[in-house]
């Protein structure tokens, strides 16, 4: 993706867009453009923020930003920097739960809401869904999948938190919000939404069960790797 920096450099003259958010972790133009114009925060940009996430870094292909985080068999617990989405959303997580080894484990994600840029800790809304052994079983293997959380989220700012306790070999690649408005519709055959889709994305993350995402979103994401990769 280095060798694209250019590219996005040019894509940003335009927008006259100087905001540092060097504070959330993100520190060049691609993932710069993916949060403010698309709301997706990649886990990736919290090695800027503790050095020893890179331990757990790791390059796939499959993501937009081609770095991901593994839990590698260890506990781990990701604290996402408090991220300025539109009200009235809902957050999802793109992850892969590719093998578990014990049935003592849970994976817990954390929201955490104000709507003031001012807040102590103790002021912020405070939600929290777990998936137990059962519901990781159902997610394992499936490959890279959009987990949306079915609260919806009404404040402003927002901090999002993952936790992965027991021995699960797991991958988180991004958080995005999804706005509540339109339909959220299965899209059944991908190359409807591309020409030679296949082709450009040859690797597309899986879906699970109701947690589609909507036809525009998913446009909205695929055109940028389609201008990336297309000759």
């Amino acid at each position: 993706m280095q060798k694209y920096t250019d590219f996005w450099l040019y894509l940003n003259v335009n927008n006259n867009n100087d905001n540092d958010l060097s504070e959330l972790g993100i520190v060049n133009e691609f993932n710069k453009h993916m949060y403010e114009k698309s709301q997706v925060y990649f886990i990736s940009n919290l090695v800027n923020l503790n050095s020893e996430l890179h331990q757990l870094q790791e390059n796939d292909i499959n993501s937009l930003s081609e770095k991901i985080i593994s839990s590698k068999n260890e506990e781990l617990y990701l604290n996402l920097p408090m991220l300025n989405f539109p009200w009235y959303i809902k957050i999802i997580w793109k992850i892969n739960v590719k093998e578990i080894h014990n049935k003592d484990c849970f994976i817990k994600f954390i929201i955490k809401s104000t709507n003031s840029e001012q807040y102590k800790d103790s002021e912020l809304k405070h939600y929290e869904h777990v998936l137990k052994y059962e519901d990781v079983l159902k997610l394992e293997g499936l490959g890279w999948i959009e987990y949306q959380l079915p609260k919806d989220v009404g404040e402003l700012y927002v901090q999002p938190s993952i936790e992965i306790n027991g021995s699960i070999n797991m991958q988180i690649d991004y958080v995005r919000r999804r706005s509540n408005e339109g339909e959220i519709t299965c899209i059944p055959n991908i190359g409807d939404l591309l020409p030679n889709f296949h082709k450009i994305c040859p690797n597309v993350p899986e879906i699970f069960k109701y947690k589609y995402f909507s036809r525009k979103e998913m446009e909205n994401l695929l055109e940028l790797k389609d201008i990336i990769n297309h000759p």
